[in-house]
């Protein structure tokens, strides 16, 4: 019988360990007040004179058609240029030319760096001032302060995995990662954890763009190669490809070892899926909450995730499961 490594199961001491630390926090005012600043001081054609272009090596490739781009409530707010058949070959040859390599890369130090400028100032006002006026449906700061909490136990469970590859228990493959962004919540969840993370363990990232929502993404990984480039990290750790999804499909096949890291809709999850085996999913609702009684916790609880982020697509309420509850104790 095969024995099994209990060191990553929820619930064992190495894994306490990274959670029941002294939780991280954050300035909210000046979160909120970094914020106000970029939103007031956004130049109005930006997102058009700057549009959503690829990215190979901190190189951007502007060859394409050029399209509008659209915000959470289908209004145009910038521009796209979609990658070339010639453009997308260039990404295939970069990407390829990183598969080789799987020896332990430390680039926590740098990275992390890079992240506390994310987490605090200056570059938390911008990405949460850029999300604001791209998806208008998130609370941003809260955002934030959920990531400044998060990360400090998702830091400490990359360290463990580093210690444990240094060892020679674990391998960590690092293939390319390709990242699909979700447009309510990039900040914490395609930034930090899939692209961050992935990043300081020698992992390459690579972020595709969306079809509406995307100003906002590519604007946080314009500055995650700016400040890579500050630290001293080799650019070649971070792709951006602007192309739509049969294109991001036919990419996805040239690289069948490598991971795809997507939150979004279902119907994007159902093309890629077939063509993609390493494929960490999750998509909008329906979240379900289950109890054994209704009460006030309960429904105190309930009415909180029914109104998270205005019905954001990852975790809003959608069912909620009790016995012998009537429409009156719903309404009450």
């Amino acid at each position: 019988m095969t024995a099994v490594n209990m060191t990553y199961l929820f619930g064992t001491e190495a894994y306490l360990g990274c959670i029941t630390a002294d939780r991280a926090e954050a300035d909210e005012a000046e979160l909120r007040s970094q914020a106000l600043d970029y939103i007031n001081n956004f130049k109005e054609n930006l997102w058009s004179e700057d549009p959503i272009v690829t990215i190979v090596a901190g190189e951007q490739l502007r060859e394409g058609d050029t399209v509008d781009t659209v915000n959470a409530f289908g209004k145009v707010n910038g521009k796209q240029i979609l990658a070339t058949q010639a453009v997308m070959d260039q990404v295939v040859k970069h990407l390829e030319a990183l598969t080789g390599s799987s020896s332990p890369v430390d680039l926590r130090e740098p990275m992390r760096k890079v992240e506390q400028k994310f987490l605090s100032g200056p570059g938390a006002g911008a990405i949460i001032g850029a999300q604001a006026i791209d998806f208008q449906k998130q609370d941003g700061v809260t955002e934030i302060v959920e990531s400044v909490e998060a990360n400090a136990v998702e830091r400490r469970f990359n360290d463990a995995l580093f210690e444990d590859e240094k060892k020679g228990d674990v391998r960590i493959r690092r293939y390319p990662a390709f990242v699909g962004c979700v447009s309510n919540f990039t900040n914490f969840l395609d930034l930090f954890r899939k692209s961050i993370r992935n990043i300081e363990l020698g992992v390459p990232v690579v972020v595709m763009s969306r079809g509406n929502t995307s100003q906002h993404m590519f604007r946080w990984c314009q500055l995650l190669l700016q400040m890579m480039l500050e630290q001293g990290v080799d650019t070649k750790y971070l792709t951006f490809v602007s192309c739509g999804v049969e294109e991001q499909r036919k990419l996805y096949q040239a690289f069948p070892k490598s991971p795809m890291y997507f939150t979004g809709s279902r119907a994007i999850a159902e093309r890629i899926k077939p063509i993609v085996g390493s494929m960490m999913a999750s998509t909008g609702g329906p979240n379900t909450m289950i109890a054994t009684a209704f009460n006030s916790k309960v429904a105190e609880a309930a009415r909180i995730s029914n109104c998270i982020e205005n019905k954001g697509q990852c975790t809003a309420l959608r069912h909620l499961v009790v016995p012998k509850i009537t429409k009156e104790d719903v309404a009450a």
